[in-house]
């Protein structure tokens, strides 16, 4: 269920979930010009097909100073942006269509999944990932680091940090209703 592995001295939990994703070969002077251009502000590097650009982050802000004076408050608007969000799903469709829903094994350093065809070591991919069911996108490029099988290993190598604490805060409320799952199965 879980691994754990050290990557750049930060400790990363690794989970096999579902996914939403989208992805694209590009090549290393196309990763470097985004790269270039996110650095320069000309190009915002976080992708949301449910809201306007800013949006979301403006949201996470407020929500997280809100949640230093009233947790409980911040709890609750939480969950009512999540139910809207599931509403913005439904009207948002045609934008999602463009994603497909997959297993993968993913840790805030990497994800792993199956490919057809499969790509070779060293090429360079842009993801557009959906986290569910809070349909949180996160936009990363990644290096095929590993071959295994039908099985490709991807190395993220330009992810923004704040998207990176969205994935570590993902995986530890998998693994918590996990937990949670397999405790009421004991019980039961």
């Amino acid at each position: 269920m879980k691994k754990e592995e050290q990557v750049e001295g930060r400790q990363h939990v690794r989970i096999d979930d579902r996914i939403l994703i989208r992805y694209r070969r590009i090549t290393p002077e196309e990763f470097q010009e985004k790269v270039a251009r996110y650095r320069s502000g000309e190009e915002e590097p976080w992708i949301d097909p449910l809201r306007t650009p800013g949006e979301a982050r403006k949201l996470n802000y407020h929500l997280q100073k809100l949640r230093e004076k009233n947790r409980d408050l911040a709890e609750i608007l939480e969950i009512l942006a999540l139910k809207l969000d599931r509403l913005l799903v439904e009207a948002k469709s045609e934008v999602l269509k463009q994603f497909q829903e997959i297993k993968v094994n993913i840790s805030g350093a990497g994800i792993r999944f199956e490919m057809d065809p499969l790509p070779r070591v060293g090429e360079i991919f842009e993801f557009d990932l959906g986290l569910l069911p809070e349909y949180q996108f996160i936009r990363a490029y990644g290096e095929v680091v590993r071959l295994d099988g039908r099985e490709a290993a991807f190395k993220f190598i330009w992810i923004t940090e704040e998207d990176v604490d969205r994935l570590v805060q993902h995986i530890f409320r998998k693994q918590l209703l996990q937990i949670q799952a397999s405790r009421r199965a004991v019980k039961g």
